[in-house]
C-alpha cells in the first residue's frame, strides 16, 4: 500500500514536472519569436551648429527642434505604438569634410535609421555618396544646389523645390514684371552660389537672349568680406536688375557697401539665403526697402498646414520664420510620413516608404509631394517676395509672385537711397 502510494505522489510530481516544462518552454518559444518593442527611432540630424553659416542656419535649426518636439507631444510614431523620433545631433559647421566624418560616426556608431540635412548645398552633396554607400536614406534637409540629385543617388529624396524650377519662377517674374534690357548676377563662390550663376545664365540664353548680361561675377566671403571692387564693378555696369546669391553676413557687407559707394540699381532681387534672415533687415534698415527676396516660402503662405506651424513657430520663439526654416518643416514633414508608414527602424523600410511617397494637395505644407527618378519632388515651386512696410510701418517679406499666392502688389523702382533714408 505504501510502496504503490509513493509511487503515485511520484508520478504526480513528474506530471506536474512536465507540465511545467512545457509552459515554461512555450512561453519561450512565444517570446523568443516576437521582436522587442520599438521605443525610439533615431534620426541622424546634420547641419552647421557652429562656424560662419550658424547663424543663418539658427532659424532652421530652432524649426527642426520644434517639430521633433511636437511630433512627440502628439503621440511619437503611431505605426509604432507610439515609439520616440530622437534626434541624434551632428554639428558639420558648414564643412563639407567634417561632414562626411560626422555622417559616418551617425550611421555606424550610432545607428541612426534615417539621415536629415545637411542645411548647405556643399555639406549635403558631400555625405550624399555615405548615405549611398551605407544603404540609409537621406532626406534632404533646405540645401538647394541641383547637384544633390542629380548623381544618379537612390537613396537621396528632396521634398523642396531645387534649383532649376526655383530659378525659373524668379527669372519669369524678372522678365514679365520688371522687364530689364541688362542683367548683372554676383554670387558666393561656394557650390550654391556657382550653381545659381550657372542655371540663371542658361535660362537667360535660351529664354530672354535680348537681355544683355552686363556683369557675372563670383567673389569670396570668407572673412573679413571686402565687396568694394565688386562694387565698383555694378556701379560701371550699371544693370537694370541685379541678382544676388548671397548668405547673411556678406549680403549685409554688400547692401552697405553699395550705399557707401552710391552704387544704385532700379531693382535687386535675391536668390533667397542672407535676404531671408531677420537680422539683414535689422543690420541694413530702410537700405532693404523694396528688395525682391525669392524664396522657398513666406511666412504669409496661406496654406492651412504652413500657416499652423508658422503661428506656433512665433509663438515658441516671437519672430516668423524664414523661407529655409519653412522648406525644412517640408522636408520633416516627408521625413516622419515615411518612417510611420514604414513601421519600421530599419533603413531599407524606410528607403521603400520615401519612394513611395505622395502627399496630397490638401496635406502638403508647402505643396503636394511625389518623387521623381532622381529624388526631387515634382510639384515643388517657389515664391517671390518683396520687403516693405506693414501697417506699423516696419519692413517686412511679403509675397508678390506667383499672384495665386501674392499678399502684396509689386513696387518698382527702388527709391533712390536718400529717399529710403528719409522715408518716415
Amino acid at each position: 500500500m505504501n510502496g504503490r502510494a509513493i509511487t503515485k505522489i511520484q508520478a504526480l510530481i513528474i506530471v506536474a514536472i512536465v507540465l511545467i516544462a512545457v509552459i515554461a518552454a512555450a512561453s519561450w518559444y512565444m517570446t523568443s519569436s516576437q521582436k522587442p518593442r520599438v521605443t525610439e527611432v533615431k534620426v541622424g540630424v546634420i547641419m552647421p551648429l557652429t562656424g560662419p553659416v550658424a547663424e543663418y542656419a539658427l532659424h532652421t535649426r530652432r524649426m527642426v527642434e520644434m517639430l521633433f518636439e511636437q511630433y512627440n507631444a502628439e503621440g511619437g510614431v503611431k505605426s509604432l505604438g507610439g515609439a520616440k523620433l530622437v534626434p541624434v545631433w551632428a554639428d558639420d559647421k558648414g564643412d563639407p569634410s567634417v561632414a562626411v566624418s560626422e555622417v559616418e560616426r551617425l550611421i555606424t556608431v550610432e545607428k541612426v535609421s534615417v539621415i536629415f540635412g545637411a542645411f548647405t548645398s556643399g555639406s549635403t552633396l558631400a555625405i550624399a555618396p555615405v548615405c549611398e554607400k551605407y544603404g540609409v536614406p537621406l532626406v534632404v534637409m533646405a540645401a538647394f544646389s541641383e547637384k544633390i540629385t542629380k548623381q544618379g543617388y537612390k537613396y537621396v529624396f528632396r521634398p523642396h523645390v531645387t534649383t532649376t524650377p526655383y530659378i525659373n519662377s524668379m527669372m519669369e517674374f524678372i522678365i514679365k514684371k520688371l522687364k530689364p534690357k541688362t542683367i548683372a548676377h554676383v554670387y558666393e563662390d561656394s557650390v550654391w552660389g556657382a550653381t545659381n550663376a550657372e542655371i540663371t545664365k542658361a535660362w537667360l540664353e535660351k529664354n530672354a537672349p535680348d537681355v544683355k548680361i552686363v556683369l557675372w561675377e563670383g567673389y569670396s566671403r570668407k572673412p573679413p568680406i571686402d565687396l568694394t571692387a565688386l562694387v565698383l564693378k555694378i556701379k560701371e555696369a550699371k544693370p537694370d536688375v541685379l541678382i544676388c546669391s548671397s548668405y547673411l553676413q556678406d549680403a549685409i557687407v554688400l547692401m552697405k557697401t553699395m550705399y557707401e559707394l552710391d552704387c544704385y540699381v532700379p531693382n535687386i532681387v535675391a536668390i533667397g539665403a542672407g535676404f531671408t534672415d531677420p537680422k539683414f533687415i535689422q543690420e541694413v534698415d530702410k537700405l532693404a526697402l523694396g528688395v525682391f527676396v525669392a524664396c522657398y516660402s513666406n511666412y504669409d503662405n496661406p496654406r492651412p498646414n504652413a500657416q499652423k506651424i508658422i503661428k506656433a513657430f512665433y509663438e515658441k520663439y516671437g519672430y516668423w520664420p524664414t523661407g529655409d526654416a519653412l522648406a525644412a518643416a517640408q522636408d520633416f514633414q516627408v521625413l516622419v510620413d515615411a518612417i510611420e508608414r514604414a513601421a519600421s527602424t530599419d533603413p531599407k523600410d524606410i528607403y521603400e516608404a520615401l519612394k513611395n511617397t505622395n502627399i496630397p494637395e490638401e496635406e502638403g505644407i508647402l505643396y503636394p509631394v511625389k518623387f521623381d527618378e532622381n529624388g526631387d519632388n515634382i510639384y515643388a515651386f517657389s515664391y517671390v517676395t518683396q520687403i516693405q512696410k506693414n501697417e506699423k510701418g516696419e519692413l517686412e517679406w511679403f509675397t508678390v509672385w506667383p499672384k495665386e499666392y501674392a499678399t502684396r502688389t509689386i513696387v518698382t523702382p527702388l527709391l533712390p537711397y536718400e529717399d529710403r533714408l528719409k522715408d518716415p
